[in-house]
């Protein structure tokens, strides 16, 4: 069976890659490009509508919310919070964060610092595929 990422993430080309290359790779790939999509299918998810996936790609900054928010809501119920979540944007700064750890973030990546190559190694050892 082929592990499942859900990725949240708005920005078209980026979205466009990731689905050929983490495809590419044996992922199953799922897009939301709001953040309220993945509020409304972490409640689908708690509510069994929804299989979990095994690894969340989390960007922090969306149109209609912080991604800081949707890890929160993830975080507050005992049928997701153990959802491995990677925050991948290219926001990085300290107080922001210090915040993603406070809430339980598993990983953060800023994007321009990895490599495609990379990344999915980083998804493969979080997954211990690898």
């Amino acid at each position: 069976m082929r592990p499942k990422i859900l990725i949240i993430e708005d920005d078209r080309p980026t979205i466009k890659l990731f689905e050929e290359v983490f495809s590419m790779a044996g992922f199953e790939i799922e897009v939301l490009d709001l953040g309220q999509k993945a509020i409304e299918r972490l409640k689908e998810i708690r509510e069994g509508k929804r299989e979990k996936p095994d690894l969340v790609l989390l960007d922090l900054i969306l149109p209609d919310m912080n991604g800081i928010s949707v890890l929160k809501e993830a975080r507050k119920y005992p049928e997701t919070k153990n959802l491995k979540i990677y925050a991948l944007t290219n926001y990085s700064n300290p107080e922001f964060n210090q915040e993603l750890t406070k809430e339980g973030i598993d990983k953060i990546l800023i994007k321009a610092q990895y490599s495609l190559k990379e990344l999915i190694a980083i998804i493969e050892e979080g997954l211990k595929l690898k």
